[in-house]
């Protein structure tokens, strides 16, 4: 094997290494907007997503205040986030799509259905 063929082979692999872990990291800011269960209303709001080693701290804003803390992991293109707040809890998992898109359904145990969420990173 040639050299030259073993640095294209490498330089390959990093490069799809560096996509995967890309991917893999959600942390950031995001602008929201999703849909309640059952068509019960839409929203927007704010996200702040924070890393620390493989865990992500979670934060949703309604009009500049803090609505709910959440945390959560990434795993097969997927975070999963359980959230709380003085209102309640939930669960919701996005799909980590290209382009710093995060999309997403959730529910808490006060909805029988799924609400629909997507993240854009800022």
């Amino acid at each position: 094997m040639s050299i030259r063929l073993v640095l294209t082979m490498l330089s390959v692999f990093a490069s799809f290494a560096l996509a995967a872990a890309a991917l893999g990291d959600v942390a950031g800011e995001y602008r929201g907007g999703g849909t309640n269960p059952g068509g019960q209303g839409s929203y927007t709001c704010d996200v702040k997503i924070t890393r620390s080693g493989d865990v992500y701290e979670v934060q949703w804003f309604f009009d500049g205040a803090l609505g709910y803390e959440g945390v959560g992991i990434v795993k097969d293109g997927l975070f999963c986030v359980g959230y709380a707040s003085g209102q309640g809890y939930g669960v919701v998992v996005y799909e980590v799509k290209g382009g710093g898109t995060l999309e997403g359904i959730w529910t808490t145990p006060d909805f029988d259905g799924l609400g629909r969420e997507t993240l854009t990173k800022k």
